[in-house]
């Protein structure tokens, strides 16, 4: 009887294994049936509201082109390996079977929609998954602990701003690879799973319903990441770790009449314990605040967008960040109320000074209301971009080492700077000063800079960088330098930090060029680890610049734009990238310039002028700053070029 219970079992189990083998066949085979344009047509279905919004998918055009390329589809050499449906007002669910089709399919952007329901078990076989972004919709229950076990390669996830409940999935953690994750204003309740990711770079689980200790591998990240939790005990929210009770007694071990005083003094001992916890709280928050109390910008997950183009909506700044603004004074309220005002003094160490109300007049108070994001770190600072309630967006930027000069003398470069007027230069709007740390305030460019678009996610924009669209760049960036070494001739290096991730692009693809004058602001120690002008040949070996220094950095970015290469040389250690000024000097020695050009444009019939702008860029890096062009010279060379393919055409 014994040898026909085991018999049976092992034929069950043999039933259930195979029926288990069977079903990723099956969806294998009905995704293998699907053509690209049927998968993203059953994805559309899945969506409601999604006709107008996704109007341009439609069958009678391939996805990836040509004639025409779908919205929000990102395709490399025939491949879907990316969607951008992010701000699209989707709602609905998602088509698991319609995703498992694309075998490439490497960033999924659904931010910033009204997607609800549950997350679906089926995106387990979703396995080439490396960027997946859905924050702010409204997705809720719990998340299946398997849903993440096969995207191995996930760098990126964001599950923000939804309703999510119950515990955190475990199998998050099997991405290896992981640098971003986002669980903030959701639901998750019970412990933070302990994670051992030394690649983890981002990681945010406030306002949620986490209880227990903060394991030891996350406490690298900031009490920010944590808060909102009443919950959770031990570092970074307290410097003490959780507390800890002694095993107490049993019942049986108590005498009777004891047993009702020894309850009671038990939870009262928990009670105390609770409240010297949260007094250690409070007074820890408190005295950080005072240390720095516009350190509050900071408090937002890093978002690098380079891989996956989506642009997240960003977390409210914190109520109480914005109490201590409103508690710090009508001085906020008068500096955005005053308009046209020439006066250089800064009254208190809470005023934002308007250089520039071009954009309107705002208050210091304004911007801490507004919601924040992290746009990047750089060597001069962090930026970070804020949505104000009157429609305006800024991106701020944070110099903690701009201490070269004084107050007074801040005040007048500042002023200096916002006199400037020029359709390629983005003239600050704003500053604040402190003697610890500086904040300069711009408008902010949605398409964001040529470094992005060129080695970015390249979608739609890059696809846009045709010949005359990167001419048109060149001539802008050449007319904007000229202006800014005319108008700011008496510093010793007019701009100082010229590269690719410093020329914004409009709608129109008019370059603007930012971050320029701060070379007066930054002591030389300091500006020559981190600005660009100092890893030109003379800033490397004499730790000298000058105004040729901007046109070296100039013909960087020409190389770049013609080449599409990541130039090495915006390297500190010169590993990777491709070194653009050898490259250049070798290929017109050997008359092979045409090897050079970037294969978007190559098929353009003006590869003449392309070389004539090529043998520019080359001759503003040469290694003798005496030999290199003058910036204006420089403006003309390339106003020339781009006046003859006009004619040309």
């Amino acid at each position: 009887m014994r040898k026909t219970k085991v018999a049976f079992a092992f034929v069950f189990y043999l039933l259930i294994h195979l029926m288990v083998l069977a079903q990723p066949a099956a969806a294998d085979g009905t995704a293998a049936s699907m053509t690209d344009a049927t998968a993203l047509l059953l994805l559309k279905d899945s969506f409601k509201d999604a006709a107008d919004a996704l109007s341009s998918w439609s069958s009678s055009t391939p996805p990836c082109g040509p004639p025409s390329q779908w919205l929000g589809v990102i395709c490399l050499h025939g491949i879907v390996i990316g969607l951008r449906l992010a701000n699209l007002g989707l709602s609905g669910t998602i088509n698991v079977d319609a995703l498992s089709h694309f075998k490439g399919l490497r960033s999924v952007s659904l931010n910033n929609n009204n997607l609800s329901g549950p997350l679906p078990p089926g995106l387990a076989s979703v396995r080439t998954m490396r960027s997946f972004f859905l924050s702010h919709n409204r997705f809720d229950g719990e998340i299946p602990d398997a849903v993440f076990s096969s995207m191995s390669r996930l760098k990126k996830l964001w599950l923000d701003h939804n309703q999510f409940s119950g515990p955190i999935p475990t199998s998050i953690f099997n991405a290896t690879k992981l640098t971003e994750l986002r669980l903030d204003d959701n639901a998750f309740d019970g412990l933070i799973p302990s994670l051992n990711l030394s690649s983890l770079k981002s990681f945010n689980a406030s306002n949620n319903r986490l209880t227990g200790p903060i394991p030891a591998s996350l406490a690298r990240f900031d009490a920010s990441s944590f808060a909102g939790n009443p919950d959770l005990c031990g570092p970074p929210l307290s410097s003490t770790p959780c507390p800890t009770t002694s095993p107490a007694p049993t019942m049986e071990e108590l005498p009777k009449e004891q047993s009702s005083f020894g309850k009671t003094l038990a939870i009262l001992v928990g009670i105390a314990v609770a409240v010297a916890a949260l007094i250690a709280i409070v007074t820890l928050l408190r005295g950080r605040r005072r240390e720095d109390k516009f350190d509050t910008l900071s408090m937002v997950a890093s978002a690098e967008a380079m891989e996956s183009a989506a642009v997240a909506a960003p977390p409210q700044v914190p109520g109480s960040i914005q109490k201590q603004a409103e508690e710090s004074g009508s001085s906020h309220k008068r500096s955005g109320s005053r308009r046209g005002t020439g006066t250089a003094a800064v009254r208190g160490a809470a005023e934002l000074v308007m250089i520039n109300e071009d954009k309107g007049a705002f208050s210091l108070t304004d911007m801490m209301k507004a919601s924040a994001e992290v746009l990047g770190n750089g060597g001069l600072g962090s930026a970070y971009k804020a949505a104000m309630a009157n429609g305006l967006t800024v991106v701020v930027k944070r110099m903690r080492d701009a201490n070269r000069i004084g107050k007074e003398a801040f005040d007048g470069e500042m002023r200096r700077i916002g006199k400037l007027r020029h359709p390629n230069v983005l003239t600050p709007l704003a500053y604040h000063y402190r003697k610890e740390e500086k904040l300069i305030v711009s408008e902010y460019v949605p398409m964001g800079s040529l470094r992005y678009v060129l080695h970015g996610d390249r979608g739609p924009n890059y696809h846009a960088l045709d010949w005359p669209t990167r001419l048109k760049i060149a001539r802008g960036m050449a007319r904007g330098m000229a202006y800014l070494h005319a108008e700011l001739a008496s510093l010793d290096v007019p701009h100082g930090n010229l590269k690719s991730a410093n020329v914004l692009l409009g709608d129109d693809f008019e370059p603007m060029i930012t971050d320029h004058g701060l070379a007066a602001l930054v002591g030389a120690a300091q500006a020559s680890q981190v600005m660009f002008s100092y890893r030109t040949p003379e800033g490397t070996q004499h730790r000298l610049v000058s105004p040729k220094s901007d046109v070296y950095c100039l013909g960087i970015v020409i190389l770049e734009l013609i080449t599409g290469k990541f130039p090495s040389q915006y390297i500190n250690n010169t590993k990777g990238g491709t070194d653009v000024v050898q490259w250049a000097a070798s290929a017109i020695a050997e008359k092979r310039e045409a090897e050079l050009l970037d294969r978007v444009i190559a098929s353009h019939p003006s590869t003449g002028d392309m070389v004539r702008l090529l043998r520019v860029g080359a001759a503003c890096v040469d290694p003798d700053p005496e030999q290199r062009p003058e910036m204006a010279d420089v403006a003309v060379l390339i106003g020339e070029i781009a006046d003859a393919a006009a004619v040309e055409q």
